[in-house]
């Protein structure tokens, strides 16, 4: 979520907030009570949609991870054993593959890192019959074979995480729009109603739609920049409104937010260095947010 999208949370939560505490008021008032109804469940929705896209990330590196660690683990634990029978025996080359720490695989890019653990246990499987005595035996080569081949599919789900997210980022955008249609209902029934016999309750209700004015229906643009080929999030990418000169760089979500726009056809421009521009020419309508996919095209293809 960038942070437009975290702002306009807090602003949720609080408004749902201020629909429970004043659940009694609203209570006779059916069609509001609907509104809220759909407001909450949409909220409830977004909320969902949000741990989804915490989770494809989170939950994918953390068990890779933890697989690529274990491979580490058992390897450097054999094959420490096996520096010293190289040592001893005076075999300097295999010292030198057997002489490892956990510390020596930190800066290496994770497919090196596997690889390096495959010459190591090929070494150690070479000289299996010499290492028994150092208490290196055959069931070591195959658990450390079996972690090498748990940690290799692992490495490659980082891009299913990323498209994963990116369907995600796509529910949480299309969520907040629907709590906003809800929201922007409820001003329209909520504040007329009370404003003259409970100001303090609508004050209330202001304060907690802050946030987002009352009355104001924003139009605007919600882009989401990705690689066209690999579909990856582009963070950095420039978006101009070229009629206005108003523009927005997106974020580590590759998202860019532009608001607060008269309505009208705009031509749209998305740049970024490595990447050929996009543009778009975009009729934008009173109160609507235009969600765009920019796809950037990379010169080196």
């Amino acid at each position: 979520m960038n942070k437009l999208q975290k702002t306009k949370m807090n602003m949720f939560i609080a408004v749902s907030l201020f629909f429970v505490k004043n659940a009694l008021t609203f209570a006779t008032y059916i069609e509001l009570v609907n509104q809220i109804s759909g407001f909450s469940s949409s909220l409830n929705d977004l909320n969902v949609d949000i741990s989804k896209q915490s989770e494809y990330i989170g939950g994918v590196t953390t068990t890779k991870n933890k697989l690529l660690e274990k491979a580490i683990k058992l390897t450097v634990k054999s094959s420490r054993k096996a520096r010293a029978w190289a040592k001893i025996t005076g075999n300097s080359t295999l010292e030198g593959i057997f002489d490892v720490q956990i510390s020596t695989f930190l800066e290496m890019s994770q497919s090196v890192v596997l690889n390096a653990l495959k010459v190591i246990r090929d070494n150690l499987n070479d000289n299996i019959a010499n290492l028994t005595s150092y208490k290196v035996v055959a069931l070591d080569i195959t658990a450390i074979t079996g972690a090498i081949a748990a940690a290799t599919p692992a490495i490659g789900t980082p891009n299913q995480a990323r498209g994963e997210r990116v369907i995600a980022s796509q529910e949480i955008v299309s969520g907040i729009i629907k709590c906003e249609d809800f929201l922007l209902l409820i001003d329209d029934m909520l504040i007329p109603e009370y404003e003259d016999t409970n100001e303090s309750m609508v004050n209330e209700y202001r304060l907690a739609r802050e946030m987002q004015p009352i009355g104001t229906h924003h139009t605007g643009v919600h882009a989401t920049c990705r690689n066209s080929v690999t579909k990856d999030l582009l963070e950095g990418v420039l978006l101009t409104i070229v009629e206005l000169m108003k523009t927005a760089v997106s974020d580590i979500d590759g998202i860019a937010e532009i608001e607060q726009m008269k309505p009208g056809k705009y031509h749209l421009l998305f740049t970024k260095e490595g990447y050929l521009d996009y543009s778009i020419i975009v009729e934008f309508g009173l109160g609507k947010m235009q969600i765009i996919e920019a796809m950037m095209i990379s010169k080196e293809i």
